[in-house]
């Protein structure tokens, strides 16, 4: 899914480093739950969460701002400070720094409600300082730069864009890890998925399609809020569950788009 799958987790390393440097919490975080095993439920109704655990593995005045906001350490060509992506004062294209994180790219609260409605466009903005195709110009060493940096970039956008993506990344900055061997058994979720799949699958008709996906999307709506509540008061155990069902409502979206294609 991410064409630097190694990128992801050196980030999240260096950044959840950073801030513990920073702050150090008062009561250790609590293991991630184990999800128990039912003896009634057979591997055909069990659903791994695999793909939760792939993932962890897809105008000038303007992007100035953006550099002096972020902020960042000396710039390697000229020694201002503050350099970031970008230097806001000689433009000069920077080496990656592992400890940023992908909200701290973008301007942004380490939350998962993004407030600020411009994310694509901030999205661009860096883009047309770091992509390759226009550094051309610059030396090799701001080329090698500007070929990793924007690369960085659009793992950032695509993960935070999303809201799975970003409530998953935002557990693995908390050290949250994401056990693609744990199992979801939850006889009561696991029945409601397969009666969508099988509506899905029994649907003849694009209308009716498109009242599952208008159900599904309440659905994860829902599951959305859920981790949003869970994660803010610091309830990994509930916050986790949230993304399970996430993940499992949007494998039946994608389904149904595809048997409307």
């Amino acid at each position: 899914m991410w064409r630097r799958p190694g990128q992801l987790r050196l980030h999240l390393a260096a950044a959840a480093g950073a801030a513990g440097r920073g702050a150090r919490r008062r009561n250790p975080l609590p293991p991630v739950p184990t999800v128990p095993s039912s003896s009634s439920s057979s591997s055909a109704s069990t659903t791994t969460t695999r793909d939760l655990a792939a993932f962890a593995r897809g105008s000038s005045s303007s992007s100035r701002s953006l550099s002096d906001r972020a902020g960042g350490g000396e710039c390697w060509s000229c020694g201002a400070s503050g350099a970031f992506l970008s230097c806001g004062s000689c433009g000069s294209v920077q080496p990656v720094d592992p400890a940023v994180d992908y909200f701290r790219i973008f301007g942004l609260e380490r939350e998962y409600t993004i407030k600020d409605n411009n994310l694509e466009g901030k999205y661009k903005d860096w883009q047309k300082k770091l992509h390759p195709d226009l550094v051309h110009s610059k030396s090799e060493k701001e080329r090698a730069f500007a070929a990793e940096q924007s690369a960085l970039v659009i793992d950032a956008y695509r993960t935070l864009s999303k809201p799975l993506s970003r409530a998953l990344y935002l557990l693995q900055l908390e050290g949250i890890p994401i056990d693609e061997e744990k199992t979801i058994t939850d006889p009561e979720l696991l029945m409601e998925m397969m009666e969508i799949r099988e509506a899905v699958n029994d649907a003849n008709d694009s209308q009716t399609l498109e009242k599952i996906q208008s159900q599904i999307k309440r659905k994860l709506e829902t599951w959305s809020h859920s981790f949003q509540e869970a994660f803010e008061r610091r309830d990994f155990d509930r916050a986790v569950k949230a993304t399970q069902r996430m993940s499992l409502a949007e494998a039946s979206s994608k389904r149904s788009l595809l048997n409307n294609a």
